[in-house]
């Protein structure tokens, strides 16, 4: 009941990905590209949280757009769903509510991180 396929909504999509190791000869690019994604969520919510705390709108909205955009080229579903919420809430400017946004969009950063790292394992430097 707590398999992959029952727990949910789908978090990433792996056909986007999938697509992406048509474009290389080599699938570890596509890997490689994962795991840098992965590697960055952190510091780009980071940056969403300082932002939106400092009450800087425009600086937060384009920190957010980056989590959105790149959200989308992984084929993470459910973070690009939490992150346009997000970007909705800064660009409407209803900051506390997207100051309390945020934990859930770490919580989705968490998850499709987890699921990428398992779809594309084996990167030096991670298990």
């Amino acid at each position: 009941m707590h398999g992959p396929a029952t727990a949910g909504p789908a978090v990433v999509d792996p056909d986007v990905l999938r697509a992406m190791e048509g474009d290389f000869t080599d699938r570890t690019v596509v890997a490689q590209f994962a795991h840098d994604f992965c590697d960055s969520l952190d510091g780009k919510i980071d940056r969403v949280d300082r932002l939106l705390e400092s009450g800087d709108v425009a600086g937060a909205a384009d920190a957010v757009h980056s989590v959105t955009t790149s959200s989308m080229m992984v084929g993470a579903l459910e973070l690009t769903r939490v992150a346009l919420e997000v970007q909705g809430l800064i660009t409407s400017d209803t900051l506390e509510a997207a100051r309390r946004a945020l934990p859930g969009l770490r919580s989705s950063a968490a998850l499709t991180a987890g699921e990428l790292r398992a779809n594309y394992p084996g990167r030096s430097g991670t298990s």
